[in-house]
């Protein structure tokens, strides 16, 4: 393995022109140059600079070396602007795993002035319930709900609480009485969107505990297809209570039993890394900002 540092201080000397340039150059003692180039010679075995006190010039070999290891220089040097350009702007692909229960909300509006004023910002968007590598898929920032979904390697914030709402479609009590206890609630037909913390349900009303058994009688595999089955009439389901608060109060949705609330399900923003390029700190930013405001 050459030693790189060698290898700058050697172009460094061709395009300078002598040794005491580029120890100028570099904040290097000359001597500290003489030894670069001559490790750099031994390693190649072959000697790359004709050297008098008046002169340097280079041999057949180091010219050939020369024009190499100036590429190698520049790429290096691109390679380090385009990590700071990186670093400091919003630039490049940006992508965010989302609980599907947020695809209907406005959380991706919040992107639209960074996808305005920067073109080169793009946006991936990946809607899952099940929790996915995130250094697998390349994920740079996911919002993860619920208990156990982190591990050691996260850097999670707490950003919010879902709190959640028994609903059913108008449609569906057309033939049906709505019920007036939770023992009857549990025997309607419920839509399950394969979450197991939801198999049995706690409901408090003051100082009221009871527990539920839902008989789920449609099984799908995220929360926004329930709910889209939930709109169709199909049976009643559990969604976050800001995502249908507006087709509750236009009464295409029926809440049932608001006075027993479930246990909230937290919300995380969860990164890999501390140190975070401009576009993933801007994401941050705007995520957080949008669920300050829905606190509010």
């Amino acid at each position: 393995m050459y030693d790189y540092k060698s290898i700058t201080i050697f172009t460094t000397v061709v395009e300078q022109g002598s040794m005491q340039a580029a120890a100028n150059q570099l904040s290097l003692t000359p001597s500290a140059i003489t030894q670069a180039i001559q490790k750099l010679e031994t390693q190649l075995n072959i000697k790359l600079l004709n050297r008098t006190t008046r002169k340097l010039s280079l041999t057949e070999a180091g010219d050939i070396f020369y024009q190499h290891a100036a590429k190698i220089q520049q790429s290096a040097e691109d390679a380090m602007k385009s990590v700071e350009i990186l670093r400091s702007q919003p630039i490049g692909q940006l992508t965010i795993a989302c609980v599907t229960g947020l695809t209907d909300s406005l959380l991706t509006s919040a992107f639209k002035s960074v996808l305005d004023n920067h073109p080169e910002f793009r946006l991936n968007l990946l809607f899952e319930d099940t929790v996915i590598d995130l250094l697998e898929q390349r994920v740079d920032i996911a919002l993860r709900a619920g208990s156990g979904v982190l591990s050691n390697n996260m850097i999670a914030r707490h950003i919010y609480d879902f709190k959640w709402a028994i609903v059913a479609h108008r449609q569906y009590f057309q033939d049906k009485a709505i019920p007036t206890s939770l023992a009857e609630l549990a025997k309607l037909d419920w839509i399950d969107f394969s979450n197991p913390n939801f198999n049995s349900l706690t409901f408090n009303n003051g100082n009221q505990k009871q527990v539920i058994t839902p008989i789920y009688r449609i099984s799908c595999n995220t929360l926004y297809a329930s709910r889209r089955l939930t709109m169709q009439g199909l049976g009643i389901s559990i969604q976050p209570i800001d995502d249908v608060q507006a087709d509750i109060a236009s009464g295409e949705l029926i809440q049932l039993f608001s006075d027993w609330q479930l246990p909230p399900v937290p919300l995380y923003l969860v990164t890999l890394q501390r140190i975070q390029s401009e576009k993933v700190r801007i994401a941050c930013e705007l995520i957080m900002n949008y669920f300050a405001k829905l606190k509010q």
